[in-house]
């Protein structure tokens, strides 16, 4: 009839698995690929835009509690504040 023996099923199995793995492979290498392009876009963008403030460091008050920037803080209003005006 159709001449299928143990062999050939083996072989086409074999044969199926190869082409399955196969199309996964693709798809990771794939989405490999889209995740560095993002991330190379992500990094020119951020190259070109910059930060809109620099970071500065704080000191929380002495008086108040509240953290200001060390330098060029300025006095808060409340009596015996170590911020100069």
């Amino acid at each position: 009839m159709l001449g299928l023996s143990l062999g050939k099923l083996l072989v086409l199995v074999v044969l199926i698995g190869v082409v399955w793995y196969g199309f996964k492979y693709a798809a990771r290498i794939e989405a490999i690929r889209r995740d560095v392009r993002a991330d190379v876009a992500r990094r020119q963008a951020a190259r070109r835009g910059g930060s809109a403030r620099p970071v500065e460091d704080l000191v929380k008050c002495a008086q108040c509690g509240a953290f200001v920037a060390a330098e060029g803080a300025k006095k808060c209003g409340k009596p015996n504040c170590p911020w100069g005006g």
